[in-house]
């Protein structure tokens, strides 16, 4: 996706929000977050990322090198666990989804 085609709205709240958590996480503030307010955050984008997955019919990097890999997991298990999913559901889903080329792959 080109810079002229991205949502500048978007982008300026996903950078407000990137500073937001860095500043709670680094202070020490995490317990003071709703834990409902988590829950709309992660669950908005996740449905903003399969949509632009869906729309533009190709895998998108849904982390960058910031997220370790236990942060990944424990997010990817609660995904699974809020929708009664275990490793043989996750399994015969990731085997029927065929596997895209990055964005990265496409604009280069």
């Amino acid at each position: 996706m080109s810079t002229s085609e991205q949502n500048p709205e978007l982008q300026d709240l996903a950078r407000a929000f990137h500073a937001s958590v860095a500043t709670t996480i680094e202070s020490g503030q995490v317990a003071r977050v709703a834990p409902g307010d988590v829950t709309a955050l992660l669950s908005e984008a996740v449905r903003l990322y399969a949509a632009v997955v869906e729309e533009t019919e190709r895998e998108i990097p849904p982390i960058d090198a910031t997220i370790s890999t236990t942060e990944a997991m424990v997010v990817a298990c609660a995904l699974l666990r809020a929708h009664r999913l275990n490793p043989f559901d996750l399994a015969l889903w990731f085997s029927r989804t065929v596997r895209r080329q990055p964005a990265d792959a496409h604009e280069a």
